[in-house]
């Protein structure tokens, strides 16, 4: 115990000093620096690597390489009998017919796609021969706050971090819909409602455009994004109390929530520019229903490996790398409920994309069959942009926080 403690110390006592200066894989993003400063930076962010690597010992046995050719597309964590592999289904499908595993120790095996859960973008490899050393899941779940680091195959850190917000579930469907579009140029206090969704919760209780929200429950709410706010944690099915401002006057409405709609999604340049700025990012990075958030950074390259917290207890597997400031984590728990169930077979799954916006024809028009911008409200078009820009937003702001 007491290695593990002074292990802890240390790595704390680094930590203050290099999270502005040391990172395991992008030391390349700080500019103009002189020969000996670089050297500094270089040597404690080895010794800063050497730091995490006793928490790592367990989990790299656990964690493979997977290579298609000479290229690497992913990590991966060993699991069940020791031959089977959980992997980043979007990283490694494009090369299938090709697929080989580099092991701890460097012996490489050649693996096939057995399964594939497309809803969380993983695959299932498989091999013959000896069994590896199977992950071994804790249920630990990790503090807000709390230090991550996620390993490779040869006990180094692949990257660490903090986690910026513990586990929740980032598809939109699967979250709770009111069925109201704010006016964007009201001042408040407030929400004033801009258009009322069909057959949705607002318009079955009497809603109409010009009404005022007011509060929700007993909270009060001043603005859109308050709104939303007001409804984390409330799942679809479930009624809430408003109190609206109707006809100069105040009057409660009692709303049953839906799921929300499946909206066409047009990401602008902005977004994707956002999303890119401090390296490569993942394919598929949103929409898992099981994630924890983290500043972690590893290469999309990187993803699908075993993440452990400061005593070597593996709390995850990274599943995606969304952007400059968010990666996100699937919880042990939430990996083993995964396995459980029924995996796809490889030849009809799909791997879903979050990248890139719809291509355009010849004439500027999006192809036949795709939803179509005329189609939907201007403000309906954008919602799930804004959000995303909003996200965005707080992030890079938590950032400039955490680094002040």
């Amino acid at each position: 115990m007491k290695p593990l403690v002074d292990m802890t110390k240390r790595i704390l006592a680094l930590i203050g000093g290099l999270l502005l200066h040391a990172t395991a894989v992008a030391q390349d993003d700080i500019p103009l620096l002189r020969p000996e400063e670089r050297k500094a930076v270089d040597a404690q962010t080895e010794e800063f690597n050497r730091s995490l690597m006793p928490a790592l010992t367990d989990s790299a046995k656990s964690t493979v390489r997977v290579w298609a050719g000479s290229q690497r597309l992913a990590y991966g964590t060993v699991i069940g009998d020791g031959r089977r592999f959980l992997t980043k289904w979007s990283e490694v499908s494009r090369s299938a017919a090709n697929l080989r595993v580099e092991a701890p120790g460097g012996e490489v095996r050649t693996v096939r796609i057995s399964g594939v859960y497309e809803d969380e973008d993983l695959a299932v490899l498989e091999t013959n021969g000896p069994a590896l050393t199977p992950v071994k899941w804790s249920h630990e779940l990790p503090h807000l706050g709390g230090f991550l680091t996620a390993s490779q195959p040869d006990g180094r850190p692949a990257a660490f971090g903090v986690v910026s917000v513990l586990e929740r579930n980032l598809r939109d469907t699967d979250q709770a819909f009111l069925g109201v579009i704010g006016a964007m140029e009201f001042a408040g206090p407030g929400v004033k409602i801009h258009e009322v969704a069909p057959e949705s919760g607002a318009a079955a209780a009497g809603l109409k455009p010009g009404n005022i929200i007011l509060k929700v429950g007993a909270r009060p709410i001043s603005g859109l994004l308050e709104l939303k706010n007001a409804l984390v944690g409330i799942s679809p099915g479930s009624k809430v109390s408003l109190l609206v401002q109707t006809d100069g006057a105040e009057k409660s409405f009692e709303i049953l929530l839906g799921n929300r709609p499946q909206l066409p999604n047009f990401p602008g340049d902005r977004l994707r520019q956002m999303e890119r700025m401090g390296g490569p990012i993942s394919q598929v990075r949103d929409s898992f229903t099981r994630v924890i958030q983290s500043d972690m950074r590893p290469r999309p390259d990187q993803i699908g490996g075993p993440v452990v917290d400061l005593k070597g207890r593996v709390v995850g597997i990274t599943v995606a790398r969304a952007d400059r400031t968010r990666s996100f984590v699937m919880p042990s728990a939430a990996v083993e409920a995964l396995l459980k169930k029924d995996a796809k077979d490889p030849a009809l799954a799909k791997v879903r994309r979050t990248d890139d916006a719809p291509v355009l024809s010849a004439r500027g028009k999006l192809p036949r069959g795709h939803p179509q911008p005329g189609n939907e409200p201007r403000n309906r078009r954008h919602l799930t942009e804004m959000e995303r820009l909003l996200e965005h937003m707080r992030g890079e702001m938590e950032e400039l926080e955490r680094t002040r």
